[in-house]
């Protein structure tokens, strides 16, 4: 497969693009309910498990901050460390305004291959999955004040239950936890633990990004 057709998947799953990604699901990053606190080398690793018991790490961590526009901006990085993509890295941008995330720039790199940035025409508002700069409100209903282990630890956390699809998604989030606080979530098609909370963290993109120019399909 050619890399820019790779990269055209990678957005795929990124985006939840249907179409091109119908073979890579498990590259979907997962969505992260929650509300975006960037702490710059601070991040977190989880294990999804599907509900057809397949497996696949994924990373979020900040690792950088720079001004855009007048406005803070946040490198966060999406690291997919299983599956067919696995050591797949993605770097996003984040400038919020009024409580609103937007993509500026992104560069993805996927093994063996330089980095490639997209073009800032294409991104036009465009949002990675899951990466919303969400309230409370959007946890859903809160349940209470619960004590979590997963294997990164135990946790003192508060226990959110959204009853907006045909089974119930639990949530629980702790303030210990950065970008989303996010210890643990058990939805309708998958379970999300939280097995390492990282620090110190630094951008895993090797070499100079390469403009992307996508290709006419």
């Amino acid at each position: 497969m050619g890399y820019v057709k790779k990269i055209a998947i990678v957005l795929a799953a990124v985006f939840g693009i249907t179409g091109l990604a119908g073979a890579q699901r498990m590259a979907q990053a997962p969505s992260m309910p929650g509300e975006f606190k960037p702490v710059v080398g601070a991040g977190a690793q989880y294990e999804v498990t599907t509900k057809k018991n397949e497996k696949v790490n994924w990373a979020y961590a900040v690792v950088g901050k720079e001004t855009v526009g007048g406005a803070e901006g946040y490198w966060l990085e999406m690291r997919l460390e299983g599956g067919k993509e696995g050591g797949m890295v993605m770097k996003h941008l984040l400038v919020v305004r009024g409580g609103k995330a937007e993509v500026k720039r992104m560069i993805v790199q996927t093994p063996g291959q330089p980095p490639m940035e997209m073009p800032m025409g294409m991104m036009g508002g465009m949002m990675p999955r899951g990466q919303q700069a969400a309230s409370e409100q959007n946890l859903g209903e809160r349940v209470g004040t619960e004590t979590v282990t997963v294997p990164a630890g135990t946790f003192l956390c508060e226990h959110y239950r959204s009853k907006s699809g045909k089974t119930p998604a639990d949530v629980w989030v702790s303030t210990k936890i950065s970008p989303y606080g996010l210890v643990k979530m058990v939805s309708e098609d998958s379970t999300l633990v939280l097995t390492k909370v990282l620090a110190n963290e630094t951008t895993r993109i090797k070499g100079e990004p390469q403009k992307l120019e996508m290709p006419h399909f």
